[in-house]
């Protein structure tokens, strides 16, 4: 017997991103489109920030200058998003990411806000 994973049609991902997902933040967000291209795809692994009062998602942000950056990234993306209104986005908390799969590649500030992210250099 095996377990369920649920899936989805956003994207178009057939290589895993995640060797592990431990935990992920409760109840699913919508996405918000604020700057972003409707049609375009962010891709799985792409570090996220969340409101959870609002219940909205966004790609994290780097502030200030090198080397003094920070990042509000809460967790990554788990699956690819096509870009439009209300689109649903999960954010992994905890878990295993495969590095070298994402592209583009994670900044060192976003990976140091997520201390419970584990990044995985194997292929």
């Amino acid at each position: 017997m095996g377990y369920l994973d649920i899936t989805t049609n956003q994207g178009s991902r057939t290589i895993p991103i995640f060797q592990k997902i431990l935990e992920t933040a409760r109840g699913g967000f919508s996405l918000d489109i604020t700057g972003l291209t409707a049609g375009q795809t962010i891709p799985a692994g792409t570090p996220m920030t969340f409101d959870e009062d609002t219940r909205k998602a966004k790609k994290a942000t780097l502030t200030g200058t090198a080397p003094d950056q920070t990042s509000d990234a809460k967790g990554l993306l788990k699956n690819d998003v096509i870009i439009e209104e209300n689109a649903p986005v999960d954010v992994v908390l905890r878990g295993t990411v495969y590095a070298r799969r994402v592209t583009p590649t994670i900044n060192t500030v976003h990976r140091k806000a997520l201390p419970i992210i584990i990044f995985s250099e194997s292929r």
